[in-house]
């Protein structure tokens, strides 16, 4: 019996598992003075993907009250891999700055939020990233086409 709680965390672990094998192909960046190198962040999110899927999987273990089984793909998961797809084009056309502010706005609207709290809270993250990249570690984040 498929269980999307036990299927998509595991699909999740061996991506991840592929990804930090394909990461230790990364070359140095030579053309800048980065305090790390192109390996780390991407090996720290696969890392942290793996251990929070194995939290998951255990989760789903412990429960010992029986459960409604849900659809292994909703319309959630159909509107968020649509999400992530629309914003990883949308990063290569305007950039990473424009993107993510873009992409935070339409999330935020997509579920009704109305504080306008959280909108700034979205905007000063994603400001904080790009100085946290841009101006402490180095890092170049996509620009886009157009720049």
């Amino acid at each position: 019996m498929n269980n999307r709680n036990i299927v998509f965390p595991s699909i999740v672990i061996v991506l991840s598992a592929i990804i930090l094998f394909v990461i230790g192909q990364f070359a140095e960046p030579r053309f800048q003075d980065a305090s790390v190198d192109a390996k780390f962040f991407p090996t720290v999110i696969a890392i942290g993907q793996i251990l929070l899927c194995i939290a998951l999987i255990i989760q789903h273990k412990l429960k010992k009250s029986p459960e409604q089984l849900d659809p292994l793909v909703s319309k959630m998961a159909t509107y968020a891999v649509g999400f992530i797809i629309g914003y990883a084009l949308l990063i290569s056309q305007i950039g990473y700055l424009f993107a993510s502010l873009v992409a935070f706005t339409v999330y935020l609207l997509f579920f009704k939020v109305k504080k306008p709290l959280y909108y700034i809270v979205a905007w000063v993250f994603v400001g904080c990233v790009y100085y946290l990249f841009g101006e402490v570690f180095y890092i170049a984040l996509p620009e886009g086409r157009f720049y």
